[in-house]
């Protein structure tokens, strides 16, 4: 097991039907962990559990749509009381489209705010007690795109993930007298149905150092490495999963 430490451990994963966040799921389950898998829609979230197949209980299934706020604020409440315990909360629920900024209209600004940035500042708002009893961790899944222009996504989508890398700094400044860790991974390009349509040409002229598109379990080790002690003095830093693609094309 690579991640001992974190065995019988509580981790609350957004997002977690599909893609990244599944896979983060299914590395921490892999580690010993209770899990709650969350999704918008109740049969993804079935389905999910069901396909990660752990032992009876160590998936909590939750649902929810987190631009809704009083969904996100009730959330890690929702798994406290049927896991009892929560150990650590991965903010990885989030999205936005490939939009020309002229075509953003002040409506979907809002609405990719509020699923990316707004409804990670109420979970961590509602875990923040429940971690300071754990010393528990919290782990943002910003982008790339966060740190420059959003090339592959709209504007909207690279300002909300710029402040969510913002609000992981803070929180990691004001957490840490709890011995609350706040961190942030900002993944590249990565294996998801969101990836699937690009051709073999296109993934050549991305240009990625490591010449190969990472995989939800690479995000995943990194996030458990995050929960883990074996990081415990790293907080409010971004780790960067992305086979050197930011550093050759910054």
């Amino acid at each position: 097991m690579r991640y001992p430490d974190l065995k019988d451990k509580a981790f609350l994963v957004t997002g977690s039907t599909r893609g990244i966040g599944f896979g983060i799921a299914r590395i921490l389950l892999e580690a010993g962990c209770t899990v709650g898998i969350h999704g918008r829609a109740p049969e993804a979230v079935r389905n999910a559990c069901d396909r990660l197949g752990a032992t009876p209980g160590r998936t909590i299934a939750l649902d929810g749509d987190l631009c809704d706020s009083a969904t996100a604020a009730a959330l890690p409440g929702r798994f406290l009381e049927q896991a009892g315990r929560l150990d650590g909360l991965v903010n990885n629920a989030g999205g936005g489209r490939a939009v020309a900024f002229r075509g953003i209209k002040p409506d979907d600004w809002r609405r990719t705010f509020a699923l990316n940035v707004e409804a990670a500042m109420q979970l961590c708002q509602a875990a923040y007690t429940p971690l300071r009893r754990t010393g528990g961790g919290i782990v943002n899944i910003a982008s790339l795109a966060a740190h420059g222009p959003g090339k592959w996504m709209g504007a909207d989508y690279a300002a909300a993930k710029a402040a969510l890398v913002s609000l992981t700094h803070s929180l990691a400044f004001e957490a840490a007298r709890f011995n609350i860790r706040v961190n942030a991974i900002s993944p590249g390009m990565i294996e998801t149905d969101m990836t699937a349509a690009l051709t073999d040409a296109m993934r050549r002229d991305l240009g990625i150092p490591l010449t190969r598109l990472g995989t939800p379990a690479d995000v995943g080790h990194a996030t458990a490495f995050l929960l883990s002690n074996a990081s415990s003095y790293i907080t409010g830093q971004v780790l960067h999963v992305d086979g050197g693609l930011w550093q050759g094309n910054p």
